[in-house]
């Protein structure tokens, strides 16, 4: 781990998060006020629609939101979750609530998790609405990666697809947002993902998402095989990850350990459904897959993304054989691909057919082989800019 890079990293908040004393501030155990602020488990007893500043110190994660409550960092607050899976856990109860200013670090499995945890078995799956979580540093939430007896999504058969190690992670989420965070050393950075119901509608904003190295820097997955019904049509009711917007966020070195996107949006079940989402105005380089990569593996849709406005450097360094049909092998800015994978035999109601409606245009991609690879993806790419070091702008497969 390049320490000095997390440093400066952690540097870059210090305006939005003040230093103090180790030692924790002196104040009221019960107004929680900025002036009088308390410990994480008083500000968790405030009444519903309390707004409680949590006094500056180090605390043993991990904390349930189960009421919708603003709770502030009144100083440096961490958040140690090393002995749990999650370090800050919002349920259905805590729709509504705002995180602001933490510093969250080496849970098990997800640093701040927004909706049900499928390793929880008192969890009680449900929506969740209206969430911010704002001005935190997510950091280093990926310990049950290594960990032999690590249980949830990190165990060998987890009830959901393995994305252990994510730092920010809304699991049936919709209308929250997430925004100013720096989500660094994680496995994953920030996902998306629907395995008890749809996400959609949530907004991803001026984040910086760093030197996650063994997963990818932002995820858009369908892990629900209940995105589409029998007949392949969408049933947004019942599940798949839409209409969430990808903006203004810096995206940077992530999946260089093992090849992870910068952005990735992928069909991980059967039937599974990601579409009519915007990935706008990001700044995005250094990533072992593609910078913007969309990859469908199986029956699913993963039509309607939107990819435009974007910054985009040099990608797909470790490369993408992950597709029988062609292999993208190159330097490489954006992909959008759909295709079995190598070895795969599959049924044929199982095939992934081709990814239609995808907009990939006004973006700036430079230092790179090929700007943009499609497999099985008709249209027109060409509304783009290609600069140095691009040497094939568009190449279809």
């Amino acid at each position: 781990m390049n320490w000095k890079e997390k440093a400066v990293v952690i540097a870059a908040v210090g305006g939005a998060i003040a230093a103090v004393a180790a030692a924790p501030a002196a104040g009221s155990g019960g107004s929680c006020t900025r002036a009088t602020p308390c410990t994480f488990a008083q500000a968790l007893g405030m009444p519903a629609g309390s707004t409680a500043y949590v006094k500056a110190g180090k605390y043993r994660g991990g904390f349930t939101v189960a009421k919708k409550l603003s709770l502030i960092a009144a100083g440096r607050v961490v958040v140690d979750a090393s002995t749990s899976p999650t370090g800050v856990g919002i349920d259905v109860m805590g729709s509504g609530s705002l995180v602001q200013g933490f510093i969250v670090e080496k849970a098990q499995q997800e640093g701040i998790l927004v909706g049900a945890n499928p390793g929880d078995p008192n969890a009680r799956p449900a929506p969740v609405t209206g969430v911010v979580i704002k001005g935190n540093i997510v950091e280093e939430n990926d310990k049950g990666r290594i960990n032999p007896n690590a249980s949830g999504e990190c165990k060998a058969a987890p009830p959901a697809p393995v994305d252990c190690g994510g730092g920010i992670h809304l699991i049936w989420a919709s209308n929250s947002t997430i925004e100013d965070n720096v989500v660094a050393y994680n496995a994953d950075g920030i996902l998306l993902t629907d395995e008890f119901g749809p996400t959609s509608h949530n907004t991803v904003s001026h984040n910086r998402v760093l030197n996650n190295l063994w997963e990818c820097g932002i995820v858009l997955a369908g892990h629900s095989p209940k995105g589409t019904d029998a007949t392949g049509k969408l049933t947004p009711e019942l599940g798949g990850v839409f209409a969430n917007t990808i903006e203004n966020n810096l995206v940077r070195n992530n999946g260089v350990a093992v090849s992870g996107a910068g952005v990735l949006i992928g069909g991980g079940a059967p039937g599974s459904a990601v579409y009519d989402n915007v990935i706008r105005g990001n700044t995005i380089s250094i990533s072992g897959h593609s910078g913007v990569t969309i990859h469908q593996h199986v029956a699913g849709y993963l039509g309607g993304n939107t990819i435009e406005d974007n910054t985009i450097g040099k990608g797909n360094i470790l490369g993408d054989d992950d597709f029988a049909a062609a292999q993208d092998m190159q330097t490489t800015g954006i992909l959008v691909a759909s295709g079995a994978p190598p070895g795969a035999k599959l049924p044929p109601f199982l095939l992934p057919s081709p990814i239609p409606g995808t907009v990939i245009k006004g973006n700036t991609i430079n230092d790179v082989s090929v700007g943009v690879w499609t497999l099985n993806t008709p249209g027109d790419f060409t509304g783009n800019t290609f600069g140095p070091g691009v040497s094939t702008p568009v190449s279809m497969n």
